[in-house]
């Protein structure tokens, strides 16, 4: 193999690395904003869970149908705010705030009152940033990708470390023992970049992983935005309520 073979091979491994990290980092990143959006939004979505067998396209689908789901929730609350001029929400809270004092005490119920007002706090940031469309534009145009067909272990293996008491399918990956790809692996990917008929496949199969690596960034931009927002959003209601 040339010089130039050689490098494009490291180009395409080194970019397959960068991909695996980064899906493991989206996953990081969705969890916590539907940790947040549950927190914030009295929701219940279940957390994404990715395994290493586990296809690129069934993540980025479940992905997309929880940003739909999101966007949903986001919308009924966005409506039911714009309905009602400032000043009803307002007395409607007032009136609903005497009558809980009566019962639960004062401190109680202006707890729940912030609380209120953070969950449309929250609706609002996510529906006037567009935030939950943007996610679900962008992972809509990396699925257009054929490379999303693959699983997430023909991108980069590690070796796995068993917990104690722990069944084959319980055990965790371990960052400390990376395993290089195999040949075969190397393969399937050029197989799924669809680059066998170019001129260079290597350099074009490396060319094409590294623009969709680039295209999943913004996406993962967002996400830390958001969650960066809705952090900040909690930590300001947080001590308003302690207060």
């Amino acid at each position: 193999m040339s010089s130039q073979s050689e490098k494009d091979k490291e180009r395409l491994i080194q970019a397959a690395k960068v991909f695996f990290f980064h899906i493991q980092d989206l996953v990081s990143f969705i969890n916590k904003f539907i940790e947040l959006f549950n927190f914030t939004m009295k929701t219940q979505l279940l957390p994404m869970d990715l395994k290493e067998y586990s296809c690129i396209k069934d993540f980025f689908e479940q992905m997309i149908k929880n940003f739909k789901e999101m966007q949903m929730m986001v919308d009924v609350k966005d409506k039911q705010m714009q309905k009602e001029p400032l000043c009803s929400k307002v007395v409607a809270a007032m009136a609903s705030a005497v009558e809980k004092c009566a019962t639960a005490g004062p401190h109680h119920t202006a707890k729940e009152m912030l609380k209120n007002i953070q969950t449309q706090a929250v609706a609002s940031v996510l529906s006037s940033g567009h935030i939950l469309e943007s996610l679900e534009s962008s992972l809509s145009l990396l699925m257009q990708f054929p490379i999303v067909s693959l699983q997430l272990h023909d991108f980069y293996r590690e070796e796995t470390k068993e917990q104690p008491g722990a069944t084959t399918s319980e055990k965790s990956m371990s960052p400390e023992h990376p395993k290089a790809i195999p040949e075969d692996a190397l393969k399937k990917l050029q197989d799924a970049l669809r680059t066998k008929d170019a001129d260079r496949p290597v350099e074009a199969a490396a060319d094409e992983l590294e623009q969709f690596v680039k295209k999943i960034e913004p996406t993962l931009q967002v996400l830390q935005k958001a969650i960066k927002t809705i952090e900040g959003d909690i930590s300001t209601f947080s001590e308003a309520g302690a207060k």
